[in-house]
């Protein structure tokens, strides 16, 4: 019966073993007749295995799609670092830049850099820059603590769909057993 299943799927080559198997199967099937097997009964067998093995396959095809997608949300963590270091450079840069300027204003007017207006410009600027960094240090943080978040609920759903195609699998066989035990009592 083997011979006969394996040679209607084989091509080619397998195809004169596939000729001998059908006619081995008929005999087989001729006697198991006698015995209550029928190929309707191996079919079905066979269809249930096949639905059992496509279960596990697409479980297995989704936990590594799952998988995939938590490899890539872990490989924008880094990459979110150096774009919180780019960001803060650019504060600090424009810091510098805006400092340097009220200096550049001040001097040509003739003021005195070292106290007075121009000291509390130098330290609301860097107070306001303190801030800036502090805010995106802060989005940084939270960006990364979703990232880990939503990298671990990937995972979670690959375990998920790995444990669903094993169910499903399970559920396949049980209910082709049932419907084989059934035809069996008929």
């Amino acid at each position: 019966m083997a011979q006969m299943f394996l040679g209607l799927l084989g091509g080619g080559a397998g195809a004169a073993a596939g000729t001998a198997g059908v006619a081995a199967g008929t005999a087989g099937v001729a006697a198991g007749t006698a015995t209550g097997i029928s190929l309707s009964s191996v079919l079905q067998g066979a269809v249930s295995v096949l639905g059992m093995v496509s279960s596990i396959a697409a479980g297995n095809a989704d936990a590594e799609a799952y998988k995939a997608q938590a490899e890539d949300v872990q490989r924008e963590q880094p990459l979110e670092t150096l774009k919180g270091i780019d960001r803060r450079s650019a504060i600090r840069r424009e810091m510098v830049d805006a400092l340097g300027k009220q200096d550049v204003a001040y001097a040509a007017s003739g003021t005195d850099l070292s106290f007075g207006t121009p000291g509390q410009a130098r330290q609301e600027a860097y107070r306001q820059a303190d801030s800036s960094l502090e805010v995106d240090q802060g989005t940084q943080a939270t960006t990364q603590a979703r990232l880990t978040e939503k990298r671990s609920n990937y995972l979670k759903m690959a375990s998920r769909a790995k444990a669903s195609g094993v169910l499903n699998a399970v559920m396949t066989g049980i209910q082709g057993f049932s419907a084989l035990k059934s035809q069996g009592g008929k």
